[in-house]
């Protein structure tokens, strides 16, 4: 007998037979996600607050938006945040204005495509915006 049992196997034959071996085996993924990770989406939409011809979102409105659209469209979850967004016009001068910024993850499936479409549509024909940014991104979540 050889010294080395697997040298008539070949290389593909000693890792067959290796593979029942008990090991901890690195999952390759194009995100590179751990194995205790999952890969979703991440999709950030940003809301101006003001209204074209005057006047802003105020809270209360924001607040029937969020119950009435956004609690309804993810009811797995959302995290929305208050911000300040910058920019410049069409004209060349800068623009400011409060706004808030929804972020959601999810499976991409055309339920949560359909919930983001949703509420990027009722935002912008409820306060007449001309429209809402959404950022999307693949991300790793772990629970």
């Amino acid at each position: 007998m050889s010294a080395y049992p697997f040298a008539r196997l070949g290389l593909a034959g000693a890792l067959a037979a290796l593979a029942g071996c008990q090991a901890d085996w690195v999952r390759e993924h194009p995100l590179g996600c751990r194995s205790d990770e999952q890969s979703l989406l991440r999709d950030t939409l940003y809301f101006g607050r003001a209204i074209p011809g005057g006047g802003e979102v105020d809270e209360a409105a924001w607040q029937r938006f969020d119950r009435e659209v956004l609690a309804r469209a993810f009811p797995r979850g959302y995290t929305t945040l208050d911000a300040r967004g910058h920019w410049r016009g069409d004209d060349g001068a800068p623009v400011s204005e409060a706004s808030r910024v929804v972020i959601v993850v999810h499976d991409g499936g055309s339920a949560s495509e359909a919930a983001l479409h949703g509420v990027v549509d009722a935002y912008r024909e409820r306060f007449h915006q001309e429209s809402v940014l959404r950022e999307r991104a693949a991300v790793c979540v772990a629970f």
